[in-house]
C-alpha cells in the first residue's frame, strides 16, 4: 500500500513505480491484443484481395493458353482464331463446372 507522503520519503517513486505498472498490465492485456486483431482483419483482406486478383489473373492466362492451343493443334482446320476462343470458354466453363459440381457433393448437409 502506498504510504503517506509526510512521513514515507520515496512515496513519489513508489506512486510512480505502481502507476507505470498498472498502466503496463492495461497496455499488455488490452491494447496489445487488439493491434494483433486489427493486424489480423488487414493482412486477411489484403491476402483475400491477392487471391481474387491472382485467382483472375490465372483464370485469363489458362483461356488464353488454351485459345493457343486449339489453335495449334487445329492447324489449317475450319476453326480460326473466333471459334478457338469459344472453345477455349466451353472447355475452361466445362471444367468450372465440374469443380463446382464435385464441391456440391463434398459439402455437408445441415
Amino acid at each position: 500500500m502506498i504510504g503517506n507522503p509526510f512521513t514515507d520519503d520515496n512515496w513519489a517513486d513508489n506512486t510512480v513505480e505502481r502507476v507505470d505498472r498498472i498502466v503496463g498490465v492495461v497496455r499488455d492485456r488490452v491494447t496489445n491484443n487488439a493491434v494483433k486483431a486489427v493486424r489480423a482483419v488487414v493482412f486477411g483482406l489484403i491476402g483475400l484481395l491477392l487471391g481474387i486478383a491472382l485467382a483472375i489473373v490465372g483464370m485469363i492466362m489458362v483461356t488464353r493458353g488454351l485459345q493457343s492451343l486449339v489453335s495449334l493443334f487445329t492447324g489449317n482446320a475450319d476453326i480460326g482464331h473466333s471459334r478457338s476462343v469459344y472453345v477455349s470458354y466451353l472447355i475452361v466453363g466445362g471444367l468450372l463446372l465440374l469443380g463446382g459440381g464435385m464441391c456440391m457433393r463434398r459439402r455437408s448437409g445441415d
